[in-house]
């Protein structure tokens, strides 16, 4: 009897020893320790180590004074199921600081067990974790918050009807919307991660898009074209298209986004309207042209002697048919332009007597200027003169528009390094600094100009000319001083 009694005496002894062992190890590793009632009404102690308040005597009523309300609840539930099987307290909880702010616990209590396996009391640890759940908060936050500009972007991306997609610098698709993928007829699943023949377009497409996305990358920059393209259901169509380079924090190109739009039915639209505007031209040209015969043809017929009211009426009509004539052959050129069907044919012809033909009719046109032509020797020059005169006509037209009567105005010619250049310079009103760059822009007027008739187009029609022979044509002005407007084109020896 006395070596069990010993050895019972040795048991509870290691017991102990391990026990207290266990509290000791927990309470140099915890940022808070606790002792709670076997029932759990009452806390014995709190080392709250400035993140709690100490506990300085039991405390009965504990749970309002160091639980938040919000989480009150769930720490009387957690409790509640801890004693029912006799099982480790564990839980995340929201505390009430010391310095009155709200932390958070991760909180730990063990139950400790008398000789006849009764919880005793709980002892208790708890790690400030405050840090933590701010961290996972923002992160759901941060999260929430991509997952919300996913959905909308997506939202964007699908419910438009143009074509959205980004291209991996391979080459293969990333991301396409569902406009793209109904146009392919394509499922997401087999068309991400598929190269541009894998998706229908044929090799030449392909190896088009290819070298702009390798541009993209080289540049950083965008780039815009228009390709025509077949659509599963609405057969061949005509797309607009850019690709914007996406670039990385590193300042580095990391993927090539698009956008595609259908402009087949805007093309449709300017050519009706490019047709109706030729034909209307065209049928307007041909009275118009039989009408300034006849004028020219009175005016010749007018004796000296004849009333000089009636001369004047006859030299006025001329003009103004001449002006409409130059009008209307504009509206023909603009039309062709845009439908593609104006031809450039080119022939040598000579310069001297391109620019007397010009002035002989620029001296009958504008009888109240003062014109200087160039004496120009022997020169060759390749190209359409009809065109070419047109375009010399306009700046002559331009530069007396914005001059005042009596004014002067100068042509000019030279040769230098194969190049042909000519110039028309006036003493106008000049053009301000911030037009000259959209000058040369279809329909474009300038901000000045409400009271000189137009319509915007010649000189966009002379832009068009002059670059379709290889040449060049701008502009320097002065506002208030006059402008000069030049252009070259190569000369043939």
């Amino acid at each position: 009897m006395c070596s069990i009694h010993e050895d019972n005496q040795a048991s509870k002894k290691a017991i102990t020893a391990n026990e207290e062992r266990f509290r000791a190890l927990v309470t140099a590793t915890s940022d808070i320790v606790y002792i709670m009632s076997a029932d759990w009404r009452e806390m014995k102690q709190l080392d709250g180590r400035n993140f709690l308040e100490d506990t300085n005597e039991p405390l009965a009523d504990w749970i309002p004074k160091y639980i938040h309300v919000l989480d009150q609840d769930k720490v009387r539930a957690a409790i509640d199921e801890a004693r029912r099987e006799t099982k480790i307290f564990q839980l995340e909880h929201r505390v009430l600081r010391a310095d009155g702010t709200i932390g958070w616990t991760l909180s730990r209590a063990v139950p400790i067990l008398d000789e006849h396996g009764n919880v005793r009391e709980w002892f208790g640890a708890a790690s400030d974790i405050t840090e933590t759940k701010r961290a996972e908060e923002l992160l759901k936050r941060t999260k929430e918050l991509t997952e919300q500009q996913k959905r909308v972007y997506e939202t964007i991306a699908n419910n438009t009807p143009d074509l959205m997609y980004v291209f991996g610098l391979d080459y293969n698709f990333i991301y396409a919307n569902e406009a793209l993928l109904t146009m392919w007829g394509k499922s997401w699943e087999n068309a991400i991660g598929k190269s541009l023949l894998e998706n229908g377009y044929e090799p030449w497409h392909a190896e088009m898009h290819e070298r702009e996305i390798d541009h993209v990358r080289a540049t950083k920059e965008s780039i815009r074209g228009e390709v025509s393209f077949p659509h599963a259901v609405l057969g061949k169509r005509v797309y607009d298209y850019i690709f914007t380079p996406v670039i990385n924090k590193a300042g580095e190109v990391e993927a090539v986004a698009g956008t595609t739009r259908d402009i087949t039915d805007i093309k449709q639209n300017e050519q009706r309207k490019n047709d109706f505007i030729g034909m209307v031209s065209h049928e307007l040209k041909t009275p118009l042209t039989s009408l300034t015969a006849y004028l020219q043809l009175m005016e010749k017929n007018n004796p000296e002697q004849q009333n000089p009211l009636t001369k004047k009426i006859l030299e006025q009509s001329v003009k103004q048919t001449r002006r409409m004539t130059n009008m209307i052959n504009g509206f023909l050129n603009l039309a062709r332009l845009e439908s593609g069907k104006m031809f450039i044919e080119s022939a040598p012809f000579e310069l001297h007597n391109f620019l007397e033909e010009i002035a002989e009719e620029t001296h009958m046109l504008y009888s109240q200027h003062r014109f200087v032509f160039p004496e120009i020797k022997s020169v060759i020059v390749t190209g359409d003169t009809g065109k070419l005169a047109q375009v010399v006509n306009n700046l002559i037209g331009n530069a007396v528009k914005y001059s005042n009567l009596g004014s002067q105005i100068t042509i000019s010619a030279t040769v230098e390094h194969d190049e042909l250049k000519i110039s028309v310079t006036d003493e106008g009103t000049g053009i301000p600094q911030e037009e000259i760059s959209r000058l040369f822009n279809r329909f474009y007027r300038g901000q000045n100009n409400n009271l000189i008739a137009g319509f915007g187009i010649g000189l966009y029609v002379c832009r068009e000319i002059i670059e379709a022979h290889g040449g060049k044509i701008w502009v320097e002005s002065i506002a208030g001083k006059g402008s000069t407007f030049s252009f070259t084109l190569p000369t043939s020896k």
